[in-house]
Protein backbone atom coordinates (compact mmCIF):
# COMPACT_ATOMS: atom_id res chain seq x y z
CA UNK A 1 0.00 0.00 0.00
CA UNK A 2 1.09 3.56 -0.68
CA UNK A 3 0.04 6.59 1.41
CA UNK A 4 -0.63 9.55 -0.87
CA UNK A 5 1.09 12.83 0.13
CA UNK A 6 2.02 11.25 3.47
CA UNK A 7 3.82 14.27 4.92
CA UNK A 8 0.70 16.44 4.57
CA UNK A 9 -1.20 14.34 7.13
CA UNK A 10 0.61 15.36 10.30
CA UNK A 11 0.22 18.43 12.50
CA UNK A 12 3.27 20.52 13.37
CA UNK A 13 4.27 20.89 17.01
CA UNK A 14 6.91 23.50 16.20
CA UNK A 15 6.16 27.10 15.26
CA UNK A 16 7.05 27.45 11.58
CA UNK A 17 6.29 30.38 9.28
CA UNK A 18 6.43 30.30 5.50
CA UNK A 19 6.60 33.09 2.96
CA UNK A 20 3.42 33.31 0.93
CA UNK A 21 3.73 31.32 -2.30
CA UNK A 22 3.24 33.16 -5.56
CA UNK A 23 -0.38 33.27 -6.63
CA UNK A 24 -1.85 32.69 -3.16
CA UNK A 25 -5.07 34.66 -2.60
CA UNK A 26 -5.18 36.44 0.77
CA UNK A 27 -8.69 36.51 2.31
CA UNK A 28 -10.40 39.89 2.73
CA UNK A 29 -9.60 41.51 6.05
CA UNK A 30 -6.13 39.99 6.04
CA UNK A 31 -4.77 42.13 3.22
CA UNK A 32 -2.32 44.54 4.83
CA UNK A 33 1.34 45.29 4.46
CA UNK A 34 2.17 43.05 7.43
CA UNK A 35 0.82 39.92 5.76
CA UNK A 36 4.00 38.57 4.25
CA UNK A 37 4.08 35.13 5.87
CA UNK A 38 1.73 32.48 7.19
CA UNK A 39 2.05 30.01 10.04
CA UNK A 40 1.97 26.36 9.08
CA UNK A 41 -0.40 24.20 11.11
CA UNK A 42 0.48 21.01 9.21
CA UNK A 43 3.74 19.76 7.79
CA UNK A 44 4.58 20.13 4.11
CA UNK A 45 7.21 18.62 1.85
CA UNK A 46 10.56 20.36 2.22
CA UNK A 47 10.47 20.85 5.99
CA UNK A 48 13.12 18.98 7.94
CA UNK A 49 10.48 18.29 10.62
CA UNK A 50 8.12 16.57 8.17
CA UNK A 51 9.53 13.00 8.23
CA UNK A 52 9.64 12.98 12.05
CA UNK A 53 6.15 14.48 12.27
CA UNK A 54 4.71 11.92 9.84
CA UNK A 55 6.30 9.01 11.68
CA UNK A 56 4.79 10.26 14.96
CA UNK A 57 1.36 10.44 13.31
CA UNK A 58 1.43 6.94 11.81
CA UNK A 59 3.05 5.45 14.93
CA UNK A 60 0.21 6.83 17.09
CA UNK A 61 -2.33 5.37 14.67
CA UNK A 62 -0.78 1.91 14.82
CA UNK A 63 -0.66 2.06 18.62
CA UNK A 64 -4.37 2.90 18.73
CA UNK A 65 -5.04 -0.18 16.59
CA UNK A 66 -3.20 -2.43 19.04
CA UNK A 67 0.14 -2.75 17.23
CA UNK A 68 3.41 -2.68 19.15
CA UNK A 69 6.60 -1.32 17.62
CA UNK A 70 9.57 -3.64 17.23
CA UNK A 71 12.30 -2.01 19.31
CA UNK A 72 15.05 -3.57 17.19
CA UNK A 73 13.54 -2.12 14.00
CA UNK A 74 11.22 0.87 14.38
CA UNK A 75 9.83 0.36 10.88
CA UNK A 76 8.14 -2.91 11.93
CA UNK A 77 4.87 -3.09 13.86
CA UNK A 78 3.40 -6.32 15.23
CA UNK A 79 -0.11 -7.18 16.41
CA UNK A 80 0.51 -10.37 18.35
CA UNK A 81 -3.12 -11.13 19.28
CA UNK A 82 -4.37 -10.86 15.70
CA UNK A 83 -1.18 -12.25 14.06
CA UNK A 84 -0.37 -9.32 11.80
CA UNK A 85 2.93 -7.76 10.80
CA UNK A 86 3.21 -4.33 9.24
CA UNK A 87 6.34 -2.81 7.67
CA UNK A 88 6.61 0.93 7.05
CA UNK A 89 9.11 2.68 4.77
CA UNK A 90 8.28 6.41 4.69
CA UNK A 91 4.95 6.23 2.80
CA UNK A 92 5.05 2.58 1.70
CA UNK A 93 3.32 -0.13 3.72
CA UNK A 94 3.58 -3.89 3.60
CA UNK A 95 0.95 -5.96 5.42
CA UNK A 96 1.35 -9.62 6.32
CA UNK A 97 -1.18 -11.97 7.91
CA UNK A 98 -2.12 -15.67 7.78
CA UNK A 99 -5.14 -14.96 5.54
CA UNK A 100 -6.38 -12.18 3.25
CA UNK A 101 -9.38 -11.69 5.51
CA UNK A 102 -7.14 -10.81 8.43
CA UNK A 103 -5.34 -8.21 6.33
CA UNK A 104 -8.66 -6.43 5.72
CA UNK A 105 -9.01 -5.83 9.47
CA UNK A 106 -6.24 -3.21 9.43
CA UNK A 107 -6.55 -2.21 5.77
CA UNK A 108 -10.03 -0.75 6.24
CA UNK A 109 -9.06 1.60 9.13
CA UNK A 110 -6.03 2.72 7.12
CA UNK A 111 -8.27 3.71 4.21
CA UNK A 112 -10.56 5.61 6.58
CA UNK A 113 -7.69 7.53 8.20
CA UNK A 114 -5.45 8.24 5.20
CA UNK A 115 -5.71 8.46 1.44
CA UNK A 116 -4.13 5.20 0.36
CA UNK A 117 -3.51 3.34 -2.88
CA UNK A 118 -3.83 -0.43 -2.54
CA UNK A 119 -1.19 -2.00 -4.79
CA UNK A 120 -2.28 -5.62 -4.32
CA UNK A 121 -0.01 -8.58 -3.70
CA UNK A 122 3.59 -7.71 -2.91
CA UNK A 123 5.88 -8.13 -5.93
CA UNK A 124 8.67 -5.58 -5.33
CA UNK A 125 9.77 -3.58 -2.30
CA UNK A 126 12.89 -1.43 -1.86
CA UNK A 127 14.59 -3.01 -4.85
CA UNK A 128 13.79 -6.57 -3.80
CA UNK A 129 11.63 -8.62 -6.16
CA UNK A 130 9.34 -11.02 -4.32
CA UNK A 131 7.91 -14.11 -5.98
CA UNK A 132 5.55 -16.30 -4.01
CA UNK A 133 4.50 -19.88 -4.70
CA UNK A 134 1.43 -20.45 -2.56
CA UNK A 135 1.15 -24.12 -3.40
CA UNK A 136 4.74 -24.83 -2.37
CA UNK A 137 4.48 -22.24 0.45
CA UNK A 138 7.72 -20.53 -0.57
CA UNK A 139 8.98 -16.98 -1.04
CA UNK A 140 11.74 -16.21 -3.51
CA UNK A 141 13.69 -12.96 -3.16
CA UNK A 142 15.95 -11.51 -5.85
CA UNK A 143 17.62 -8.24 -6.80
CA UNK A 144 18.32 -8.93 -10.46
CA UNK A 145 17.22 -5.52 -11.74
CA UNK A 146 19.08 -3.68 -8.98
CA UNK A 147 22.31 -5.63 -9.55
CA UNK A 148 22.07 -5.13 -13.31
CA UNK A 149 21.88 -1.37 -12.75
CA UNK A 150 25.09 -1.52 -10.70
CA UNK A 151 26.85 -3.46 -13.47
CA UNK A 152 25.62 -1.02 -16.12
CA UNK A 153 26.75 1.99 -14.08
CA UNK A 154 30.20 0.52 -13.52
CA UNK A 155 30.47 -0.60 -17.17
CA UNK A 156 30.71 -4.28 -16.19
CA UNK A 157 27.73 -5.58 -18.18
CA UNK A 158 29.88 -8.22 -19.89
CA UNK A 159 31.95 -9.36 -16.91
CA UNK A 160 32.45 -13.08 -16.36
CA UNK A 161 30.70 -14.64 -13.36
CA UNK A 162 32.85 -16.19 -10.64
CA UNK A 163 32.03 -18.81 -8.02
CA UNK A 164 34.15 -16.95 -5.47
CA UNK A 165 33.65 -13.20 -6.01
CA UNK A 166 37.13 -12.16 -4.85
CA UNK A 167 40.60 -12.51 -6.30
CA UNK A 168 42.66 -14.66 -3.88
CA UNK A 169 45.89 -13.34 -5.41
CA UNK A 170 45.23 -9.69 -4.53
CA UNK A 171 46.35 -8.37 -1.15
CA UNK A 172 44.75 -5.07 -0.24
CA UNK A 173 46.71 -2.56 1.83
CA UNK A 174 46.41 1.10 2.69
CA UNK A 175 47.60 3.46 -0.02
CA UNK A 176 50.93 5.27 0.59
CA UNK A 177 50.65 8.53 2.51
CA UNK A 178 51.70 10.39 -0.64
CA UNK A 179 48.70 9.04 -2.60
CA UNK A 180 45.42 10.93 -2.54
CA UNK A 181 42.41 9.75 -4.51
CA UNK A 182 40.47 12.38 -6.43
CA UNK A 183 37.05 13.39 -5.12
CA UNK A 184 35.44 11.87 -8.21
CA UNK A 185 37.16 8.51 -7.69
CA UNK A 186 36.39 8.59 -3.98
CA UNK A 187 32.67 9.15 -4.57
CA UNK A 188 32.53 6.48 -7.25
CA UNK A 189 34.28 3.94 -5.00
CA UNK A 190 32.03 4.73 -2.04
CA UNK A 191 28.94 4.47 -4.24
CA UNK A 192 30.04 1.09 -5.60
CA UNK A 193 30.79 -0.32 -2.14
CA UNK A 194 27.50 0.99 -0.75
CA UNK A 195 25.56 -0.54 -3.63
CA UNK A 196 27.24 -3.91 -3.12
CA UNK A 197 26.55 -3.71 0.61
CA UNK A 198 22.82 -3.30 -0.03
CA UNK A 199 22.83 -6.33 -2.31
CA UNK A 200 24.81 -8.28 0.29
CA UNK A 201 22.28 -7.49 3.03
CA UNK A 202 19.29 -8.20 0.80
CA UNK A 203 19.89 -11.38 -1.18
CA UNK A 204 23.62 -11.93 -1.75
CA UNK A 205 25.39 -13.03 1.45
CA UNK A 206 27.91 -14.82 -0.80
CA UNK A 207 29.67 -11.49 -1.48
CA UNK A 208 29.96 -10.58 2.22
CA UNK A 209 33.65 -11.52 2.42
CA UNK A 210 34.59 -9.47 -0.65
CA UNK A 211 32.56 -6.45 0.49
CA UNK A 212 34.17 -6.61 3.95
CA UNK A 213 37.60 -6.58 2.32
CA UNK A 214 37.02 -3.46 0.21
CA UNK A 215 34.94 -1.47 2.72
CA UNK A 216 37.78 -0.20 4.97
CA UNK A 217 39.38 1.74 2.07
CA UNK A 218 36.45 4.04 1.23
CA UNK A 219 38.37 7.16 2.23
CA UNK A 220 41.40 6.69 0.01
CA UNK A 221 41.14 3.78 -2.42
CA UNK A 222 43.60 3.08 -5.20
CA UNK A 223 43.39 1.08 -8.42
CA UNK A 224 44.00 -2.26 -6.68
CA UNK A 225 41.05 -1.71 -4.40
Amino acid sequence: MDVKTAFLNSELKETVYMELPEGMVIPKGKRDLQTIACRLLKSIYGLKQSPHSWYGKINSFFSEQGFSRNEQDHSMFIHRNRQRILILYVDDLVLAAPTKGKISWIRNPLHQKFEITDLGNLTIFLGLAIRRNQQARTLHLSQTTYIQKILDRERMQNCNPATTPADPNVRLDKCPLSYKASEEDKKRYQSAVGSLMYAMLGTRPDIAYAVAKVSPYRVNAGQAH
